[in-house]
């Protein structure tokens, strides 16, 4: 499931990619090709301008010698060309004035543009394709005292075209090779990504599992012992009390399990939101141990406080009470004989409460589990009839709040948890 998943994120992720990497592309490609295209615009624009200025200049020579057109033909405003590009100036009647050594042809094939320019009046900039090549054509329209006039600016653009050429191929060649590094890259990125998810649904899976057979224990027992009850017919409700105990016990059970469910159904939801008030936790946790001494007594466990007075805190009043009685009731619930200590004080202004015991302990491998859902390190945790759920509640709370719960543990020597808040 997860590998088709993965490859359909890789191939989603990568088509994105790809295209945003097209389209950055494709706009280089056109920004790049707008401003040259503008800055030979404005070089051709310049060109035009400064041969019709020598064509002023010439006519102002006429008035002084007479002989402006013969000293025109003969003088070639080619000497001074700062554009490599070939001109044609027309006057108002379209007869040629002066043409450089360009290309006849190319001459005859953009007059009508001259033509257009001097009917609209207007400067016109293209590019067109005559023979085998494009040309660049700027025409200038100008109107002054000596008529109109029309000066064009032409140029072949094989180099440039060559050289658009080799830049479309540079970037379809670095398209190409980015598309394999890019779906390479999405490939990782999205197993990256998946790899929390998978553990979720990894932990969801087993989660549901694991209670569907802690419902189904109870249940078992439950319908044995009532099919006992049933199956004697003439047994009274005194004669058959072991089974109804029996019965009424697991029940019990079940229920505390179906309230742990929904506490942690809830926290996945984010639905457990806290009712924040101000309380005196020390006689919280002096509430629950006093609950628990009688329980630890018939156990021959020493439960012993040290409780500071009066320590305040802004908290979820329920869920702080149920935090403390999960980790006294654990404390002696895995304890065979011994003590149980707990400690609750101020240390350098953060409030602490420690509960520790002279437990089975937990082996060193399964304290990054210790808080997971129905995880228990051993045989002994199970026959205990935890249901592996209310340290996953009591870490939950305890993240909620963010405070920190921390466990260390020694095999058959003891625990301990502290709640840094």
């Amino acid at each position: 499931m997860f590998r088709k998943l993965h490859l359909k994120l890789t191939a989603y992720m990568g088509i994105i990619l790809i295209l945003f990497m097209f389209f950055v592309a494709c706009g280089i490609y056109q920004f790049t090709k707008i401003v040259f295209e503008d800055g030979n615009r404005e070089l051709m624009k310049a060109e035009a301008l400064r041969i019709y200025n020598y064509k002023n200049a010439q006519y102002a020579e006429y008035f002084f010698n007479g002989t402006i057109f013969r000293r025109f033909l003969q003088r070639n405003p080619l000497d001074a060309k700062r554009l490599d590009a070939c001109y044609i100036v027309y006057d108002s009647n379209l007869r040629l004035i002066f043409s450089d050594e360009g290309d006849i042809k190319v001459a005859d094939e953009i007059k009508g543009l001259a033509q257009k320019s001097l009917e609209e009046r207007q400067d016109l900039y293209t590019t067109k394709k005559i023979g085998s090549y494009n040309y660049r054509i700027y025409t200038k329209y100008f109107n002054d005292f000596t008529g109109q006039t029309v000066v064009q600016v032409y140029q072949n653009t094989v180099n440039e075209d060559i050289l658009w050429s080799f830049l479309r191929n540079v970037l379809i060649g670095i398209g190409l090779a980015g598309t394999v590094i890019l779906l390479v890259l999405s490939y990782f990125l999205t197993g990256k990504a998946l790899t929390p998810v998978k553990e979720s649904w990894m932990k969801q899976k087993e989660f549901v599992a694991d209670a569907s057979h802690e419902l189904r224990t109870p249940l078992t027992v439950i319908q044995t012992n009532l099919d006992v009850v049933l199956s004697d017919e003439d047994g009274s409700v005194e004669e058959n009390q072991i089974w109804l105990d029996n019965a009424y016990s697991e029940t019990r059970v079940m229920a505390k399990l179906i309230d742990q469910l929904l506490i942690l159904a809830k926290a996945d939801n984010n639905e457990g939101q806290l009712s924040i008030s101000e309380f005196s936790f020390s006689e919280v946790v002096e509430n629950v141990c006093q609950s628990m001494k009688a329980i630890a007594a018939t156990k021959n466990i020493e439960l012993i406080t040290d409780i500071e007075d009066n320590i305040i805190i802004k908290a979820d009043y329920d869920k702080m009470r149920r935090l403390a009685v999960i980790l006294v009731d654990n404390a002696v619930k895995y304890t065979e004989e011994g003590r149980v200590t707990v400690t609750l004080k101020t240390d350098k202004n953060r409030k602490v409460l420690i509960v520790e015991d002279t437990g089975i302990g937990i082996h060193e491998k399964d304290l990054n589990r210790i808080f997971d859902r129905f995880y228990r390190a051993d045989k002994a945790r199970h026959r205990e009839g935890g249901t592996g759920l209310g340290l996953s509640i009591a870490k939950w709370i305890a993240d909620k709040h963010k405070y920190s719960l921390t466990v260390e543990s020694i095999v058959n020597a003891g625990s301990k948890f502290t709640l840094r808040m």
